[in-house]
């Protein structure tokens, strides 16, 4: 319920994200132990299983993410879980599983059904070399106001996801070698007006996209607390033909280098910067390049408070006509206060410029939310958040802006 999120490879958008790969300790907020409050699972056939429900409700004041179609409503959000994972010295098998129901009190056509299964596995070869890869697959609702999903009504905009990984490591001395390689098909569902009994369904088919990506990172210890990287990475993105649109195939590419640094024992920095460009294979809809950013930020100035930042960029295609690639910044500030070892505070600030190229108009995102959690026992946790959403538009833009806030109430049972 709020937004606090992460980037992975198998993100249906091209990234230009090089993943941090130092962990986090263990005695920091959000990462610490308790035993008191942690669930224990229980073991079947050598898994330990981890399953837990959670029963939110949510109350919205601007559902659509619109100025002129501004209405309220009020949610309730039922989301089973379960958790598989089986580990010894040398592999690391884990299933993640989970449904989501949405059910929108006053526009029932806004009531979703999400759901996603997930399984990867990790082989360490040896001290020095290790193998892993991914498979999954989810349904899930594309967010309103977003480059994605500007639709001014109707039903969710849903999609299915089908996602695949692979990754090698290997250290020489000081060298470390990271390759990777990644497929994403995702295929997005008609969207039906929503009135009863018969609804008209808007065909969504042209936002049908495969991609195939592949990543190769080197990095070069120059101390015990502090390397160098450089990262290559390629993706093509094959779209649905559509006969009201032109061809949309597309390649990205970028190239970045940059440093990693345990700058003190509390205090992690990444930060790449590189070249990156998306180029469509018409002529007619034009490239877009620039700067390639990428950071990441972990400062734990006392045993109570933990900091994360993180900074990105995702290239995507947008629906909008003869507008080309669109390139989405994005930067996130975490909050974590463990007010005692039952009580944290959570505050998150999520902001975004949308670039779209060589039109003359762009957008910018902002949004805040937090709130407590508060666990009461192993069993038992509650959570309560406010959050704050809200778009500007730059120029004759074909969507509008808006501000939206929206919050609830969360119960976790877990076992």
């Amino acid at each position: 319920m709020g937004i606090v999120g992460s980037t992975v490879i198998c993100s249906p958008s091209a990234a230009q994200t090089i993943d941090a790969h130092w962990g986090e300790p263990d005695d920091v907020p959000g990462r610490g132990v308790i035993p008191e409050y942690t669930a224990p699972g229980f073991e079947l056939a050598g898994f330990d299983v981890f399953p837990s429900v959670v029963i939110a409700g949510q109350a919205d004041s601007n559902v659509f993410s619109r100025t002129t179609v501004q209405k309220s409503d009020l949610i309730l959000i039922g989301e089973p879980q379960i958790r598989l994972r089986r580990k010894d010295a040398s592999r690391d098998y884990q299933v993640d599983a989970g449904l989501r129901r949405s059910e929108y009190l006053a526009h029932s056509e806004q009531s979703a059904t999400e759901y996603r299964l997930a399984a990867s596995h990790t082989y360490q070869v040896s001290r020095s070399s290790s193998l892993a890869g991914s498979l999954g697959y989810r349904r899930e609702a594309i967010q309103r106001g977003t480059v994605e999903n500007d639709l001014v009504g109707g039903e969710p905009l849903m999609r299915r996801v089908t996602h695949a990984s692979f990754m090698a490591t290997k250290r020489f001395n000081r060298f470390r070698m990271e390759v990777r390689g990644a497929f994403v098909r995702q295929r997005f569902e008609d969207v039906g007006s929503g009135t009863e009994p018969s609804s008209i369904a808007t065909d969504q088919s042209f936002r049908n996209v495969s991609r195939y990506g592949a990543q190769g990172v080197i990095d070069y210890d120059i101390g015990g607390r502090t390397s160098l990287f450089s990262a290559l990475q390629y993706d093509c993105l094959d779209y649905a033909h559509s006969p009201a649109l032109l061809n949309r195939d597309a390649t990205n590419w970028s190239i970045t280098g940059g440093f990693r640094s345990k700058l003190t024992p509390l205090l992690y920095a990444q930060l790449g910067l590189g070249y990156r460009r998306y180029a469509f294979q018409h002529a007619a809809l034009d490239a877009i390049d620039g700067i390639a950013i990428s950071g990441d930020l972990q400062y734990y100035p006392s045993r109570l408070l933990a900091v994360r930042a993180h900074l990105d960029q995702t290239n995507t295609t947008s629906p909008y006509d003869f507008v080309g690639a669109v390139t989405l910044t994005t930067g996130r500030l975490e909050l974590e206060y463990e007010m005692r070892r039952s009580i944290s505070w959570l505050a998150a600030a999520k902001f975004t410029v949308e670039d779209y190229g060589d039109r003359d108009y762009s957008g910018r995102r902002l949004e805040l939310g937090g709130g407590p959690r508060f666990r009461v026992n192993r069993w038992l946790t509650l959570e309560a958040n406010v959050n704050y959403a809200r778009r500007w538009v730059h120029g004759p833009a074909p969507f509008e802006p808006f501000s939206r806030v929206y919050g609830g109430i969360s119960v976790t049972l877990a076992r």
